[in-house]
């Protein structure tokens, strides 16, 4: 399984450039059947010789895939291959668009008109089923949080359950259109965070927070807060990737005491620990 191309040991290619070719090397090996379900894949220094890609450049990869629930990343033990049929894995040419800085950029600019008027929809027209839904959604976040694992895709999930609250599957499947490129941009964020932990927290309390904006039943409360969200979620992307281009990590502000956070986030920041 070893590859020599040049691609990868280029020294004038950028790092994010590395890792979609990491991969799209490592999603044809699960389509080819190299790897099968269940079977553990090489580790990560096994990987690194591989593909002559650094460590950093394999850990993004693996956490992309991971997101993409095609692999089981397992602390301590290693990656297994999910058993994802293989018309659902995603054409390695799309996965390498989730690198880029435009189209996550442009998906959250999206987001932030649309979810606006998701929210406030939900706060009309949620069932206490959708309420139900969406405070599963809540908790799983929370799960990930106190399992230091990645709450990337369980927040992206969090956002689907308030679409499904609206009764309209347009709207639910236009959120669920963008899961692929949120998961990635929320990897993207923990990976360059200074504080991966503390965004984590944030996530929980931030998510939560709109759940009980969304069951006050109040659409305009409900419209902004979700507004406040997206926006806070912009400028930590926008630093992240500022952090790659630059190779540096810049300390991250504190996360409740970004504009538009309310004092109500703070507080339920503190009361979780």
């Amino acid at each position: 399984m070893r590859d020599n191309h040049s691609g990868y040991t280029s020294k004038t290619q950028s790092r994010s450039t590395l890792t979609a070719q990491t991969v799209e090397k490592l999603i044809g090996w699960l389509k080819a059947g190299t790897l099968k379900p269940g079977s553990k894949l090489p580790s990560q220094n096994e990987l690194v010789k591989q593909l002559g890609v650094s460590r950093t450049g394999i850990r993004e990869a693996l956490q992309i895939i991971a997101a993409q629930n095609l692999i089981e990343i397992r602390p301590g033990i290693g990656c297994f291959v999910r058993g994802v049929p293989s018309e659902d894995i995603i054409n390695a040419e799309v996965l390498g668009i989730l690198l880029e800085k435009e189209p996550i950029l442009e998906v959250v600019e999206t987001r932030k008109i649309l979810e606006a008027g998701i929210a406030a929809l939900a706060a009309e027209r949620a069932t206490e089923s959708d309420f139900w839904l969406m405070e599963d959604a809540a908790d799983a976040i929370e799960k990930a949080f106190k399992r230091k694992e990645s709450v990337a895709h369980t927040a992206a999930e969090f956002h689907v359950a308030i679409a499904r609250a609206t009764h309209n599957t347009v709207l639910t499947k236009l959120v669920k259109s963008f899961n692929h490129l949120m998961v990635k941009a929320g990897s993207l964020v923990e990976a360059t965070v200074e504080d991966p932990e503390a965004f984590k927290h944030h996530e929980v309390v931030s998510h939560r927070y709109l759940y009980d904006v969304i069951r006050r039943g109040d659409p305009n409360s409900a419209s902004q807060a979700m507004v406040r969200h997206i926006e806070h979620s912009h400028a930590l992307i926008v630093k992240s990737f500022e952090s790659k281009e630059t190779a540096s990590n810049p300390p991250t502000e504190g996360l409740t005491e970004h504009a538009g956070i309310s004092s109500e986030i703070t507080k339920r920041h503190t009361a979780l620990h």
